[in-house]
This record gives structure tokens, C-alpha cells and sequence, in this order.
């Protein structure tokens, strides 16, 4: 077997050290280099995403708390709106109450003076019409 031949031994070491150390030395200068300058760019990237991530994250919080915030003037302003349109309405109610207990103490005012009138124009009536009863009475009495 020609591998175990103790000529060749020296020409396979040398050959051995020889190729070794060119892929050692290729490895340690040119593609180690690349892989750490890939994974540091890559590292550089993924940092500048978590970083912009986190700025996109502060904003989105930023945003919420000013929608809860418009959301809560808006409700404070929605129910006061509402406490003034019921103040009002209450206030147009009650304005409303008095002209009607106004008109209606003036129309039993004027019902009253109409009955009072009707009264006092039916007992001249009466009387007028008693007096000439009367006098026909007493003309057929005295005929």
C-alpha cells in the first residue's frame, strides 16, 4: 500500500502543511473577514430595526394616548352638550308652563266675565220678562 510507504511520507507531509496552510490562511484573511462583516452588517441591521421598531412603538403609544384623550374631551364635551340642551329645554319648558297658566287664567277670567255677564244680562232678562208677565197678568185681571 503505497500510504504506508515510508518514502512518500515526506512529500505528503509537505503537501499536507502546504494545503493546510493555505486554507488556513485563506480562511483566516478572506472568508472569516467576509462571515464577520456580514453578521456585523447584519447585527447593524437588526439593531436599526429594533431601534426604528421601538421609535414606531413610542409613537403608536403616543397616538393611543392622545386618541383616549380626544376620546375623553369628546365625551366630557358630549355630556356637557347634553347638561345645556337639558338646561335649556327645561328652562323653555318652564317659560312655556307660565305663558300656558297665563293664558288660562286669562281665558277663566274672561269665562267668568262672560258667565258673569250672561248671569246679570239673564236676570234683567228675567226681570223684564217677570214685569211684563205682570203687567199681562194684572191686564187680564183688570179687563
Amino acid at each position: 500500500m503505497p500510504q504506508l510507504d515510508f518514502t512518500t511520507y515526506s512529500s505528503q507531509i509537505f503537501w499536507f502543511i502546504l494545503c493546510f496552510s493555505i486554507l488556513y490562511l485563506s480562511t483566516q484573511f478572506i472568508i472569516l473577514p467576509r462571515i464577520r462583516s456580514i453578521l456585523s452588517k447584519r447585527h447593524d441591521l437588526i439593531e436599526n430595526d429594533k431601534n426604528l421598531a421601538d421609535e414606531i412603538n413610542q409613537q403608536i403609544d403616543l397616538i393611543n394616548n392622545e386618541g383616549q384623550e380626544n376620546l375623553q374631551k369628546a365625551n366630557l364635551e358630549y355630556l356637557q352638550k347634553i347638561e345645556e340642551i337639558t338646561k335649556k329645554s327645561h328652562q323653555e319648558r318652564d317659560k312655556s308652563m307660565a305663558e300656558l297658566k297665563h293664558k288660562i287664567e286669562l281665558k277663566v277670567k274672561e269665562s267668568r266675565d262672560e258667565i258673569k255677564k250672561f248671569v246679570d244680562d239673564s236676570k234683567a232678562s228675567n226681570t223684564k220678562i217677570i214685569q211684563d208677565l205682570v203687567q199681562i197678568i194684572k191686564n187680564k185681571i183688570t179687563n
